[in-house]
């Protein structure tokens, strides 16, 4: 309980709210005192302004909390239940893509800590030790740019341990290369994994899903969903791509099983394997921090037991990016054309 107390005491809306109602309705053993305190350093013409201020202040903060609240009742179907209560995590069953490295190893571990079992695929010969010791979490190698392996996995895994609840699209890969030097197999395999697996994997997992009227289906896109940068517009691409057709998956289960929950995941520079050596430096010399992974897995994790939907913005003084397209394109495109500061990614 405190730890829900304390974080709404400290808001500034809260601040604001408890400051304007001292100074304007508080009882007059309150009230007066501090007043006749405050007119001996300033006019009554600024305490004026002051409580204006004050009342603007407390206003937008309650509009901000209701915009937010509306937004995440609107994102879960306006529904104002949690579908948490019908899950029963022990008995849950998790498909997590790219499982054996970065995102997807600790999505895996942090699911399995909860209790659920976790299907875990990815192209290596083997998972790293520490998921090969855990008994909840179980490897199928898998390719998942090829539908007949996804599909050949899938049953597999219906067969030996029952339908999956939780699907995560994580897989994913990387690719710095301006537009020019861009070789055809290069997009075609980029595409493969950061796009063409979420269709193939969930034709193959989601009607199951569907018909049992319960489940997650998580998709991993990026803050490049948003914008281009120059080294990346491959990359980005992708998850312009992912966001889109989340989208639509979105939609199509809010008329077919609205019971069914997705969130959409938009994590910022992360401390995984797509940023290698230099990069991280040339990311922060940019201004950027590089985050680490586990913030956004706990995020995810978090999100997967509320049994909500959401799109979740984990990019930390970032978040901002995902309203630049909104913005008059006299301050959006110097914004995006300042991206040029990360051309050396590809060096």
């Amino acid at each position: 309980m405190t730890s829900l107390i304390k974080p709404v005491m400290l808001s500034p809306t809260a601040i604001t709210g408890a400051l304007l109602y001292t100074v304007t309705l508080a009882p007059p053993s309150i009230k007066d005192p501090i007043l006749q305190t405050l007119r001996q350093y300033v006019s009554p013409t600024s305490i004026s302004r002051a409580v204006i201020a004050l009342q603007g202040l407390f206003a937008l903060g309650l509009l901000r909390r209701l915009n937010k609240f509306l937004s995440e009742l609107a994102q879960n179907s306006f529904r104002w239940s949690s579908e948490r209560s019908r899950y029963d995590w022990p008995n849950e069953i998790a498909v997590v893509t790219g499982a054996a490295s970065g995102f997807g190893r600790l999505l895996a571990i942090g699911l399995a800590s909860h209790g659920i079992k976790v299907m875990a695929l990815d192209l290596a010969p083997a998972l790293p030790a520490d998921m090969q010791s855990d008994k909840r979490i179980a490897y199928y190698q898998c390719d998942v740019t090829d539908p007949d392996a996804v599909n050949d996995v899938a049953s597999r895994i219906v067969a030996e341990h029952g339908n999956p609840s939780i699907l995560i699209n994580n897989a994913g890969i990387s690719l710095t290369s301006k537009l020019v030097d861009t070789k055809p197999k290069d997009v075609q395999k980029i595409f493969g994994v950061n796009v063409f697996s979420h269709y193939y994997t969930v034709a193959a997992f989601v009607p199951a899903i569907i018909a049992q009227k319960k489940g997650h289906v998580i998709t991993i896109a990026s803050m490049t969903s948003f914008v281009a940068f120059s080294p990346l517009v491959a990359y980005s691409s992708t998850k312009a791509a992912v966001l889109s057709f989340h989208e639509g998956l979105t939609t199509e289960m809010h008329q077919a099983a609205p019971e069914v929950k997705t969130t959409l995941v938009h994590p910022t520079w992360s401390a995984t394997g797509m940023i290698k050596g230099r990069q991280a430096d040339t990311i922060k010399k940019s201004g950027a921090d590089v985050m680490d992974p586990q913030i956004v897995s706990d995020a995810i994790v978090k999100q997967i037991l509320s049994g909500r939907d959401k799109q979740v913005i984990v990019a930390p003084g970032a978040e901002w990016l995902s309203t630049l397209r909104a913005w008059p394109h006299w301050i959006s495109r110097p914004l995006i054309n300042a991206s040029g500061r990360l051309d050396q990614l590809s060096g």
